[in-house]
């Protein structure tokens, strides 16, 4: 695929058809097929390239005010990220930037593991395990360290959703041998 327009692909008539989705599907999504012949010993394949063009200078522009409001958005996301969700979401709108609860959430899921405190919220899913998801997220938000000395105690502050915690919850349990007692 040197540049041209064309593009030729043999295609052996012994190979499985899984081998011959692969030979096809190899130019990607810029070649469609024109023309399958048969030849000795197998077929030959015909693709052509899509044409290319540069995106206009609108499209340039949108483009590049998507990404720069989803790097706004998530810096805001990581900036308060002991807020609430809705408030989280009040302070997006605030900002021009338009995104629901359901997105804040996700977002706060794919990046929980950026606060450095990834160990010690699995160690507290692990010493709760028939506990419900809730109570556990209550226990890593707002319950204390025990050990600091006499009578100093420090809230734990560690931000996980309930979906965080049912997942982890299920990955012990499928790790965990059954109890055949």
């Amino acid at each position: 695929m040197n540049g041209s327009a064309n593009v030729v692909i043999d295609v052996p008539e012994h190979i499985s058809p899984e081998e011959a989705a692969q030979l096809l599907n190899a130019p990607g999504e810029a070649s469609f097929l024109v023309q399958v012949l048969p030849i000795a010993g197998g077929h030959r394949a015909y693709l052509r390239r899509y044409k290319q063009t540069s995106p206009t200078k609108a499209e340039a522009a949108k483009e590049n005010a998507g990404t720069v409001e989803e790097a706004t958005a998530m810096s805001i996301l990581r900036a308060h990220r002991e807020e609430s969700v809705r408030t989280i979401v009040e302070l997006l709108a605030k900002a021009g930037i338009k995104r629901g609860r359901d997105w804040v959430c996700a977002q706060l899921d794919a990046t929980c593991a950026e606060d450095g405190r990834e160990e010690e919220a699995l160690a507290v899913v692990k010493m709760y395990p028939n506990y419900e998801p809730r109570d556990i997220v209550d226990e890593l938000r707002h319950g204390y360290l025990l050990g600091l000395g006499r009578g100093i105690y420090k809230k734990r502050g560690i931000k996980r959703s309930i979906r965080w915690v049912r997942r982890k919850l299920d990955e012990a349990k499928a790790v965990r041998p059954p109890d055949n007692s």
